[in-house]
């Protein structure tokens, strides 16, 4: 994966899915349910992005354990809040970039509608820009679309692109 690549994918994941970054989650944070989900995310200056990954109940937790490690790497400040089906987090981070370091601002509301779907408006402001930019609003959802393909294992994720990688696999870089 290229070094832009990873760079985008690191930048999407701490402002999309900022709900898994507490360094403590509370003890009502929703759970998805076990299957496959198809995840879109737009606000990347292109066309929506769609990933689809294979999830069990042990994986979304190690999801939310690995950000909770990034984020203790990585961000100096980090809340976040259930309330009701409403996950609201805000963070402030500084990630290694190409050109040195990057300094980010997020502030994201994940609504959930039962533990099926799920909807993520959120906001990220970069110092320095990242490829022009030191703003940009970001949309995501996702939802549960059935039971995981045969041959897909949990943590699997294929990407807009069609590459598979497993993010258990991830932790272990």
């Amino acid at each position: 994966m290229s070094a832009r690549c990873r760079l985008l994918l690191a930048v999407s994941l701490l402002g999309v899915a900022s709900v898994a970054l507490a360094q403590d989650l509370p003890e009502n944070m929703p759970k998805r349910k076990p299957g496959l989900w198809e995840m879109q995310s737009t606000g990347m200056g292109g066309q929506p992005q769609v990933m689809k990954l294979c999830l069990d109940e042990s994986t979304d937790r190690d999801m939310y354990k690995m950000g909770a490690q990034m984020s203790g790497h990585v961000c100096s400040k980090f809340n976040v809040s259930v309330q009701g089906s409403t996950v609201v987090s805000e963070a402030v981070c500084r990630v290694d970039g190409p050109s040195g370091p990057i300094n980010l601002t997020t502030h994201s509301e994940t609504r959930f509608d039962g533990n099926t779907s799920y909807q993520t408006q959120g906001h990220m402001t970069y110092d320095p820009p990242v490829m022009g930019r030191s703003e940009m609003a970001m949309n995501s959802s996702g939802r549960w679309v059935g039971e995981c393909p045969a041959g897909q294992k949990p943590g699997d994720m294929v990407m807009p692109n069609g590459t598979t990688m497993n993010i258990k696999d991830m932790q272990r870089h």
